[in-house]
């Protein structure tokens, strides 16, 4: 028997454990996301990004829900390591290590205002820490969710995973697909500015994260086969 299967009825301990503090970070990160919409409504939402509320009076409470993420992901690795049977599984996993890094650099490193002309050293490596972990999320939790189909344990769990799968990469490719339409509607809109209409995308695509991550980890808290 491989070690790394769990025996139905004896699901792992850490996993449990590790599966409930992920979901709950994650629960914590769109927590905070929410809060700063009322905290902060000078940032408008319609095109300003979710990482631009670090640069308000409550900027810190951005900060901690990057963290906050990161922690989500780094106990979900935990939590699923003992459900992934394949090679692709295991790089899948790995690279939401490299993500949890990423969104940590999220809240360490502080973000530029987006129409700023000239970019800071802190701002370009919050930017690089961005694109880790919008562009490759989806890659991802396609690795992970395609291991865990090959895993007797999640059977029950895959129609929810390969939606929520699609969910992610159908989130962001609205994002960008928001950033192509708001030129071709007003072809002097730029880069970025009021007139570019990524901050509802932005969100939309933060939270279809989140809650891959949240079902993810609560499949491996309680115990997949023993859920509706």
């Amino acid at each position: 028997m491989n070690p790394n299967t769990a025996i139905p009825g004896t699901w792992p301990n850490n996993s449990r454990v590790f599966g409930r503090i992920a979901a709950g970070l994650s629960v914590a990160f769109l927590g905070f996301l929410l809060l700063l919409h009322i905290l902060e409504p000078e940032f408008d939402p319609s095109w300003r990004m979710i990482s631009e509320y670090e640069l308000g009076r409550y900027g810190w409470l951005m900060s901690l829900a990057f963290i906050c993420w990161s922690g989500s992901v780094l106990t979900l690795i935990v939590a699923l390591r003992p459900s992934l049977q394949t090679a692709a599984g295991k790089v899948g996993l790995w690279w939401f290590l490299v993500i949890a890094i990423a969104q940590l650099g999220g809240g360490v490193f502080i973000t530029d205002a987006i129409t700023d002309t000239i970019k800071t050293i802190t701002g370009n490596l919050h930017t690089l820490c961005g694109v880790i972990v919008i562009l490759t999320f989806p890659i991802a939790a396609t690795l992970v969710a395609g291991s865990l189909a090959r895993n007797q344990e999640w059977k029950d769990a895959n129609r929810g995973m390969r939606w929520l799968t699609l969910l992610v990469w159908l989130s962001v490719i609205a994002y960008f697909g928001s950033i192509i339409v708001s030129n071709l509607a007003n072809p002097t809109a730029g880069r970025v500015g009021p007139h570019v209409l990524q901050g509802w995308p932005n969100r939309a695509m933060v939270t279809v994260y989140s809650v891959w991550l949240i079902y993810a980890a609560m499949r491996a808290a309680r115990g997949v086969n023993k859920l509706p």
